[in-house]
C-alpha cells in the first residue's frame, strides 16, 4: 500500500471502520513509515483537541433574536398571500403615501395651486428671473416627495440591506398611482406644464422613498 492510500485511510483506521486485513496491513506500514506515523499522530492530537473544545452557549439576547426571526419566517411561509402582502413594507409604504398624498391634495388641490402660481408669477416681478418650468417642477417634487417620505418613516422596518431596493420599489409604485390621478385632476392646463409637474412628482417620489430610508439607515448605523 502506498503512503497516499495510507494517509487517505488514517481517519477510517482511527475510527476502526476498516476490514481486519486492511486494518492490520495499515498498522504494519505505519510502524515502518515515519511520514505516515507522524500523519496519524497529528490527526489523533487534532481530534483530542477538538474533543476538549467547549462550545459556549449563545447569549440570551442572541437566542431571543434568533427565535423571533425563525417565528417571523414561519408565519410568513404559512400566512395567506393577502396577509403577507398586507404586512409587506412596500404595500404599507405605498398605502400610507397615498393616504398622506390625499390629505395634502385636499388641503392644496393641484388645480388651485397651479392657478395660484400663475397669478403669483404674473404679479411678482422677481419670479420672472426663474424659468417657469422650474417652479412647477419644484411643486411636483413637493407633491411626490413629502407623502412617500412621511410614509417611509412611519412604516420603516428593522435595518436590512435590501430595504433600499424595497424603498425604491415602493416609490415607483406610489408614482405610478399618483401621476395618473394628478393628470386627471388638471384638465385644461398646458400639456408642457402638466408634463413638468408630473416629472417632478416622479423625481420626488423616487428620491423621497430611497433617500429617507438611506438617511434612517445611516442614522441607525451610527448609533452607539
Amino acid at each position: 500500500m502506498s503512503c497516499e492510500i495510507i494517509k487517505a485511510n488514517i481517519p477510517s483506521l482511527l475510527t476502526e471502520e476498516l476490514p481486519a486485513d486492511k486494518h492490520n496491513r495499515m498498522l504494519r506500514h505505519i510502524k515502518e513509515c515515519d511520514s505516515c506515523r507522524r500523519e496519524m499522530v497529528d490527526l489523533e492530537k487534532t481530534w483530542t483537541l477538538m474533543d476538549q473544545w467547549e462550545i459556549e452557549d449563545p447569549s440570551s439576547a442572541i437566542k431571543a433574536k434568533t427565535m423571533a426571526f425563525a417565528q417571523e419566517e414561519l408565519e410568513r411561509i404559512h400566512a395567506p398571500w393577502w396577509l403577507t402582502l398586507a404586512r409587506s413594507f412596500i404595500f404599507q409604504t405605498v398605502l400610507g403615501a397615498l393616504g398622506f398624498s390625499m390629505i395634502i391634495y385636499l388641503a392644496l388641490p393641484y388645480n388651485k395651486i397651479i392657478n395660484l402660481c400663475e397669478t403669483i408669477i404674473l404679479n411678482e416681478a422677481f419670479l420672472a428671473l426663474f424659468p417657469r418650468g422650474m417652479i412647477y417642477f419644484i411643486l411636483g417634487l413637493f407633491y411626490g416627495l413629502v407623502p412617500i417620505s412621511i410614509s417611509s418613516i412611519c412604516f420603516r422596518k428593522p435595518f436590512k440591506k435590501i430595504q433600499m431596493i424595497m424603498g425604491l420599489g415602493a416609490s415607483a409604485v406610489f408614482a405610478a398611482f399618483l401621476v395618473p390621478f394628478f393628470i386627471l385632476q388638471c384638465p385644461g392646463f398646458e400639456i408642457g406644464l402638466i408634463f413638468i409637474m408630473a416629472l417632478g412628482i416622479v423625481s420626488g417620489s423616487l428620491s423621497g422613498g430611497t433617500g429617507t430610508i438611506w438617511v434612517l439607515n445611516r442614522a441607525r448605523a451610527e448609533m452607539p
